[in-house]
């Protein structure tokens, strides 16, 4: 079987309907898509999530902001307060803006609500999908989708039903929505530089914000207010902001299956108890089964130079994926991508809601189900020490959920892992 072959036409089907939608003679503009007013709920109200709100209110005028979660009330009021000043679009009340470890599930008993907004830290989401599937809410979530094998599967559960169910769900790998990344993708599935053989990508950071700690704070208000730094609610920073670069591998991969991961890691700049017991490095090794191999790098360290970028390297030339840029085997530019493209984080919500409206169904669980494994199980694989597969991954018994969701709930910090020592669980 000519597995080169299979991939192209992955990419070709997969890829087709979303670059139809990147320009406004889309097939979606030829439809007449239902006007009802979409109703919007948020679910964790930080940054991404309230970038994420406003974009979907941006698709169209018949979009409201209609119910507002967040586990801290003092986010919850601060995201109200932000959000009312874009008038009629936005329809909250006391009565619709929650608070607590229970909150999202008030959001979910409103009938109101089409659709749900998930950008709680990952640990949360698993269970957030779970109950919007049951409650019959189409989604958006934030990536990624899960921390640990026991909330990757459950999330597998929740897009399984959302097929079954007929619910949308968009997954907020924002760069499958970048316009000059499906262009350059385009060019990739046509042989521009023949045949993958190999994909180098990084996402080389600085360090990130840290809340510090209130004498007031319990220990399990002190891990969620600086939830970054703890693997049970981020996943680790391969995880939790790196799988953007893992998702672009995998995409320029086919998304074909994993062979093998075989990682390394450490925590060699941040090392100070308030950040927790993640790492500060990985470096992966990927191979698929259809023989490309990857080759991955990401950090936090402050001081470091930073690097986000990807290059596949064909049979017949490179392409600089992050760019957007093509190269010949000689090293010359033979390609570019040219044009005006929307935003991508404003694209995904674009996407979710023009398909929604033409009644064309959108799911893209299941690869963003892979990239959230690749990204687990690099950080396993970093962790242990350990060469790992996907069937480890589905087969393993790692939870690293606390027996209680209260902030008087006893938790103490995990130790930071030492590979040879740590356990594959």
């Amino acid at each position: 079987m000519n597995l080169i072959h299979d991939r192209r036409n992955f990419l070709k089907g997969s890829s087709a309907l979303l670059a139809s939608s990147l320009t406004a003679s889309s097939a979606l503009a030829d439809t007449k898509p239902s006007q009802k007013t979409l109703k919007v709920a948020l679910i964790g109200c930080g940054g991404r999530g309230s970038g994420a709100a406003n974009q979907i209110l941006k698709v169209d005028n018949n979009i409201q902001l209609v119910a507002l979660a967040d586990l801290f009330p003092d986010k919850v009021d601060s995201a109200k307060k932000r959000f009312a000043r874009l008038g009629d679009k936005v329809q909250l009340s006391d009565d619709t803006c929650f608070s607590g470890f229970d909150a999202y599930k008030k959001v979910m008993a409103m009938p109101e609500v089409d659709i749900v907004l998930l950008a709680t830290p990952p640990h949360f989401r698993p269970m957030h999908m779970e109950a919007a599937v049951d409650a019959g809410k189409h989604i958006f979530a934030e990536k990624p989708l899960a921390c640990d094998p026991a909330g990757l599967k459950k999330a597998a559960e929740a897009i399984r039903k959302c097929e079954e169910k007929g619910l949308y769900f968009l997954c907020g790998f924002c760069y499958r929505f970048d316009g000059p990344k499906v262009e350059t993708m385009k060019q990739i599935k046509e042989g521009i530089i023949g045949d993958i053989i190999n994909i180098q990508t990084s996402y080389n950071a600085g360090g990130l914000w840290h809340r510090g700690r209130k004498e007031d704070w319990t220990d399990m208000e002190w891990q969620m207010r600086n939830w970054l730094y703890f693997t049970w609610l981020s996943g680790d920073h391969i995880v939790e902001q790196a799988i953007h670069s893992i998702d672009k591998m995998q995409w320029l991969a086919g998304d074909d299956d994993i062979k093998s991961v075989n990682a390394m890691g450490g925590r060699q700049s941040r090392t100070d108890a308030k950040y927790g017991n993640i790492y500060d490095n990985f470096s992966v090794n990927y191979e698929f089964q259809n023989g490309i191999t990857g080759n991955f790098t990401c950090r936090q360290q402050s001081g470091a130079d930073r690097y986000v970028g990807d290059i596949a390297y064909g049979t017949k030339g490179k392409v600089d994926f992050q760019r957007a840029r093509i190269y010949n085997s000689k090293g010359e530019q033979i390609w570019a991508a040219k044009g005006k493209f929307e935003q991508m984080h404003q694209h995904e919500q674009r996407v979710l809601v023009e398909h929604l409206r033409a009644g064309k169904y959108f799911n893209n669980g299941k690869e963003s189900i892979k990239s959230c494994g690749l990204g687990i199980l690099g950080r396993m694989s970093g962790y242990t020490g350990k060469k790992l597969t996907w069937d480890q991954l589905m087969n393993s018994k790692e939870d690293l959920s606390p027996s209680a969701y209260s902030f008087d709930t006893p938790i103490s910090v995990a130790p930071v892992a030492k590979p040879g020592i740590t356990k594959f669980i």
